[in-house]
């Protein structure tokens, strides 16, 4: 199948609409929780704990159920969490309503949602090959990744516009609802079964498989490496997006609802732009100038003092984010055969998330007593630092000039 002919894959747009309704309704949740607890709190430090209590059981679910994700049908593991998702949204939607809430429906939504991504994430990557042929991959992940950044521009502009209308209540129920519509979306998606090979392997095979592959592909290991210095400052910008909007820049909800649709709304606009710019330049220069350019804005927003100033930075480092994720994605998925893409990419996000609960931690401490502009500056730099230090140019390059695709149909 060539990339041209996406569109008449009906399979691939049932995966495109229902991870893009997932996406729009996590964003919506995420917005919704954070400021219900600012509300309630004050303190970036609570809202860290949330995200803590996200990403603590997510890495140890990491690391027990990867490997067995090789086993189980992608979509179905991808439709369970949606539905357990929907639930959790659901009954704090219920306790807010009853009057039952308080704080603890935020921190009952962060634990599911945490104790889900492992599955969902990996099942979403090896999804996607088994619908889609290997020399369309780079255009259907450029417009898988761009949708659910256009996706995820609705989510926060929605939830913002809900609380400041009605609180943070509402928002959760659309969230469940979301969540529902997703995976009955994906219920309808036809895609390969899973191979025999990996129904009949033990757990700890699976997983030093996993780890043994970084080991023979040195540039996957040294991109994993890289994004988790990424998703250090990812996780640092989660905590203290808030109280930068209100406390930095003097905004309302419906401002930080702006400021977090800024970055999905660049990127959808990106995510178009790199199947053209791709075939005019070197993955290996785009790459790491998509990197370099991430890491500036971070700096560029602990300089500026102007909501809309830091909308627009948003938006290009949106624009300029997916020349990296989108080749970073195609390399793991033509790289790494089928039957091992569950393990390896399992292995892959436990490499790049085991920094996020450090930069939640330390997002919620520094941003009280260094300030919220000098963290900024510091997650830029060293975004910046490791893109320069990292040697990935020569492996990019070598990866250009002799690419293997190893999966098979």
């Amino acid at each position: 199948m060539r990339s041209w002919k996406l569109g008449a894959n009906p399979s691939f747009w049932l995966i495109v609409s229902g991870q893009a309704v997932s996406e729009m309704g996590a964003s919506l949740g995420t917005l919704a929780n954070s400021w219900l607890l600012l509300e309630a709190t004050g303190s970036p430090a609570a809202v860290g704990s949330m995200w803590l209590l996200y990403f603590l059981p997510s890495l140890a679910v990491q690391l027990f159920i990867g490997p067995y994700l090789d086993r189980w049908d992608p979509k179905r593991v991808m439709i369970v969490s949606q539905l357990a998702r929907s639930a959790a949204f659901a009954c704090s939607f219920a306790a807010a309503l009853t009057g039952l809430g308080g704080v603890w429906p935020v921190y009952l939504t962060s634990l599911v949602n945490g104790l889900v991504q492992p599955l969902y994430v990996p099942a979403s990557l090896s999804l996607l090959p088994s619908v889609v042929k290997p020399e369309a991959l780079t255009r259907a992940n450029a417009t898988l990744d761009g949708t659910l950044r256009l996706a995820m521009v609705g989510g926060p502009s929605l939830g913002g516009l809900l609380i400041g209308i009605f609180g943070g209540t509402a928002a959760l129920a659309l969230t469940a609802a979301a969540f529902a519509a997703s995976g009955t979306l994906l219920a309808f998606c036809q895609s390969r079964s899973v191979s025999e090979r990996a129904k009949r392997e033990a757990w700890i095979s699976m997983f030093a498989e996993g780890l043994r592959f970084f080991g023979k592909e040195p540039l996957l290991l040294r991109l994993g490496v890289l994004l988790s210095f990424v998703q250090f400052a990812v996780g640092v910008q989660m905590v203290l997006t808030l109280p930068y909007v209100v406390d930095e820049l003097h905004g309302t909800a419906s401002h930080a609802g702006l400021l977090l649709a800024g970055f999905p709304l660049g990127y959808a606009f990106g995510s178009m732009l790199v199947p053209t710019l791709s075939k005019r330049w070197p993955r290996s220069v785009i790459m790491m100038l998509s990197l370099l350019l991430g890491g500036t804005s971070f700096v560029a927003l602990a300089l500026v003092h102007s909501i809309w100033l830091a909308v627009c930075i948003e938006i290009i480092a949106g624009i300029t984010a997916p020349f990296f994720h989108v080749h970073n994605t195609s390399l793991y998925q033509t790289r790494v055969p089928r039957q091992l893409l569950g393990r390896v990419l399992s292995v892959r996000l436990l490499i790049i998330r085991v920094t996020m609960p450090l930069g939640v931690w330390l997002g919620g401490l520094l941003g009280e007593q260094a300030g919220i502009r000098f963290v900024y500056a510091g997650m830029g730099l060293l975004i910046v630092i490791a893109t320069v230090l990292l040697p990935l140019r020569a492996r990019l390059l070598e990866a250009g000039q002799c690419e293997r695709t190893v999966n098979t149909p």
